[in-house]
């Protein structure tokens, strides 16, 4: 008999978590529509999800709601059979069992739900659709791999549980992280194993990964989750490289084999791909953060897969939910897997034997994209480009590794890794990854032997240097500049150009060292050598660069000349990062020159570029400059905003060079505003973390130390100076920071009670004391011999001008600002 609860939905045993929108969107769209169908890889809650809208819109259907499971059917005649099945329906010897549930659901208010169509996917698309067109009121809901394809079908596309943006903020409320679906399951699930487990600051960032690695797929974070009985966080999210032999689940419950492995969960959908499929799936593992078509194409294709197959198997897997496309973005669509889809299709990889070969025409693929790009960052679209490598950012990682990992049996992999080192310079340097491509070129270097081109040595060793002296590694930059020049000068005639770009990187390891007269004659070399090959673009930004080796030895007028020489030349280029750094230093010279408004000018112009090009690195030690220049122009509350933002940046992007030279700033500030002691602790803070090197660089950055160090000694006692100079060399660079920061807000407090003090009128000044002195407006309107309403008048200016709404607010703002004691 059929159930007087009018549906079979199973009882769940578990709490149902998140997914709010896509519950309210599928309520609407069975609402208007007959047939929807869930999609998406296995194990991302289609059923879950499925089930938990059917119950909740059960009284909707006066016919009920019925569930038929189809994973364990291989013969597709036993699904209408199966149906009539669970609804109930006589059987007539002369009807088919389709016939009969046509019979039955012509005039039925019914939902019926199919779950797990795809591997019998055309027999249930026939079936649904001869459903739909001889019934008036019956709604199907599906839950597939791939859509249908038939007349009348809404696809919903279910995706993992919404999980946290990488380095979420946890710090004041760990608990915020429990409005992510993705940390609410794990963590509801994780309870049932260990019944104390809670979000916590301590585990936060790992749980935040665990999220993201897992890419929020409800069944790989409820079989991951049952191990915090036995495992840290930090271990489960260690043993994620290995995630297929991690995520059994312990339940001996389990109804469902699909569901007691996460491999066997996608082992359902790889088993029902084609051939052609399965090698194009295992293919495109080799990309990391998607792939373009055409470099789909360059990878995946020959060897058994036609280019004229390429898009017609892209779009199947598509379908299938095991390839996310994104055509809504950019010019152009992009392809990629699911993480846990991807691990498991390298090990497909791995298995059938094309893992080096893949990897290498995914290494030759980036090292052409790479090649053909760079040229680009030095034109009018430089920021389209820019964004475009950080969208290809990860591929690159990925053949820099193989680059790296299979160098050590092909050195020709290596060079391809020197090469894209090379093409991708101009990108980590604007995007501030220098310390990412430090690393790789350390990695690559080690693996470069004696084959290795010359010239294509000589430019690696040139950018390596030069990454090096941003982070103030001064060994190595010295070692690779000398390494550079070298392997310049071996290249013989072939080798001119290599060898100018070493020449300015010895310069700079120069400069570094302090060795200014070196550092010039060595640029002054680079540049003649650039004029001779008749490279105008380069000879551009060398002029511009080594306007600095000029100053650092008081040829202002020289440095001047190469500046008004560079810009045209850059301009003409349409590189908008060197024209914004030819700004920059145009500021410097000024500065150095005690032209505090050109330098102003030079700066805001440098800033507005650099802002544009999302060059956060540069923009950070731009900021810096205008914060020096604005103290200069006695504009304190600007400077304390720009030091600070620059400061911030410093910190976000890891550089402590940066954060150190920063402090400088705080110094400068705090000395201006006559707290001279605190000032020469942050100046010795910074000469102590980096020595020498604080002054040597930047010919401006070195006269604001010298002015500074030498104010504060000449006001402050020697023994106080000798104290604070002992005290801020004991200081770490977070203290130093943290302590520069309190001094800006004393300098930002102070600055602004004097600007309320000038504010008031003298009038206004006095009734504000007498009010601290709690005083009523009679008492003061006898004491100022005014009236009473005048009186009034004056407090209303007061609350107005001081953004005040209370008498005691004023009462604090008197002795906050000295006007009265508290005493009084």
């Amino acid at each position: 008999m059929v159930s007087t609860l009018n549906h079979n939905l199973p009882v769940q045993l578990t709490q149902f978590v998140g997914r709010r929108q896509e519950m309210a969107d599928l309520e609407r769209l069975l609402a208007d529509t007959r047939l929807v169908t869930l999609i998406g890889p296995g194990g991302c809650g289609k059923t879950r999800l499925a089930l938990q809208v059917a119950s909740t819109v059960s009284g909707h259907f006066r016919d009920g709601v019925w569930l038929a499971e189809l994973a364990s059917f291989r013969d597709p005649t036993f699904v209408p059979k199966l149906i009539t099945k669970i609804l109930d329906i006589p059987r007539r010897p002369d009807q088919s069992a389709l016939e009969s549930l046509l019979d039955h659901l012509q005039l039925k208010e019914m939902l019926l739900v199919l779950d797990n169509c795809e591997h019998l996917i055309a027999d249930c698309a026939n079936l649904v659709h001869q459903l739909l067109s001889q019934t008036v009121a019956l709604r199907i809901l599906v839950t597939s791999r791939e859509p249908l394809a038939i007349t009348g079908e809404m696809t919903y596309p279910v995706f993992g549980l919404a999980w946290p943006p990488a380095g979420a903020m946890v710090a004041d409320d760990p608990q915020e992280l429990m409005r992510y679906d993705s940390v609410r399951l794990f963590v509801e699930r994780a309870r049932a194993a260990l019944a104390n487990f809670a979000v916590t600051t301590d585990n936060a960032s790992t749980l935040v990964q665990i999220c993201r690695r897992l890419d929020g797929l409800p069944l790989a974070l409820e079989l991951a989750s049952a191990y915090t009985n036995v495992l840290s966080l930090q271990e489960i999210l260690a043993r994620l490289d290995d995630r297929f032999a991690l995520l059994v689940s312990k339940q001996r419950s389990e109804p469902d084999s699909r569901h007691r492995t996460l491999r066997a969960a996608i082992d359902w959908s790889y088993d029902l791909l084609s051939p052609s499929e399965q090698i194009m799936l295992q293919r495109l593992s080799a990309f990391a953060g998607g792939c373009s078509l055409a470099t789909a194409e360059a990878v995946c294709t020959g060897d058994g897969l036609g280019r004229e197959q390429l898009l017609v198997i892209l779009s199947s897997l598509v379908n299938k939910s095991l390839v996310v496309a994104q055509t809504l973005q950019g010019s152009e669509a992009r392809y990629g897997l699911l993480e846990t889809i991807r691990q498991y299709a390298q090990e497909k990889l791995i298995e059938s034997g094309e893992w080096p070969a893949i990897r290498d025409r995914h290494l030759q693929c980036l090292l052409n994209l790479a090649e053909e790009t760079d040229t680009k960052l030095r034109g009018e679209y430089q920021r389209l480009w820019l964004n475009w490598f950080d969208t290809e950012n990860d591929n690159f990682r990925v053949a820099l590794a193989w680059a790296v990992e299979g160098g050590r049996l092909d050195s020709g992999r290596v060079e391809a890794g020197l090469r894209i080192a090379t093409s991708l310079y101009q990108f980590w340097r604007i995007r501030d990854y220098v310390d990412e491509g430090l690393n790789w070129c350390s990695h690559l270097f080690a693996l470069a032997k004696v084959d290795i081109s010359p010239v294509i040595r000589a430019n690696a060793m040139s950018y390596a240097s030069l990454l090096a002296g941003f982070r103030g590694r001064i060994e190595e930059q010295t070692r690779f500049a000398e390494e550079a020049v070298l392997s310049g000068e071996a290249a013989g005639e072939a080798g001119k150009h290599a060898l100018a770009l070493a020449l300015g990187a010895q310069g700079y390891a120069a400069r570094k060292a302090g060795d200014y007269q070196t550092a010039f004659t060595l640029d002054m070399r680079e540049i003649q050598l650039l004029r001779e090959v008749g490279d105008i673009y380069m000879l551009g930004v060398s002029l511009s660069l080594n306007s600095f080796a000029a100053m650092s030895i008081g040829k202002y007028e020289q440095a001047r000349v190469m500046l008004d020489e560079a810009l045209p030349l850059l301009r003409e280029s349409g590189d908008s990062y060197r024209i914004a750094m030819a700004h920059n230093y145009a500021g410097d010279l000024a500065r150095c020159e005690r032209d505090y408004q050109q330098a102003k000018t030079a700066y805001e112009e440098s800033i507005s570029i650099l802002r544009k090009i999302d060059a956060v690195g540069d923009l950070a030690s731009a900021l810096q400059n205008l914060g020096h220049t604005c103290l200069h122009l006695n504009d304190i509350e600007r400077a304390i905003a720009l030091f600070s933002e620059s400061m911030t940046m410093h910190q976000e992007q890891g550089n402590q060079p940066g954060m150190t030279e920063c402090l400088l700033g705080f110094a400068a500030l705090a000395i201006v505003a006559d707290l001279p002691a605190a000032g020469a602790r942050l100046l010795s803070t910074a000469a102590a973390i980096s020595g020498r090197h604080i002054t040597s660089e930047w010919a401006a950055t070195r006269m604001e130390y010298e002015q500074y160090i030498e104010r504060a000694r000449t006001v402050l006692a020697e023994t106080t100076f000798q104290a604070e100079q002992a005290a801020g060399q004991r200081l770490s660079l977070e203290q130093a920071v943290a302590y520069a920061k309190n001094v800006a807000q004393k300098v930002a407090d102070a600055h602004q009670t004097r600007r309320q003090l000038d504010e008031l009128t003298p009038r206004e000044r006095e009734v504000a004391m007498l009010i601290a002195q709690a005083k009523s407006n009679g008492e003061i309107a006898l004491e100022l011999v005014m009236s009473k309403r005048t009186v009034e008048s004056h407090i209303a200016n007061i609350r107005s001008k001081l953004g005040f709404t209370e008498r005691t607010q004023i009462v604090r703002w008197a002795i906050d600002s000295g006007l009265v004691k508290a005493s009084e």
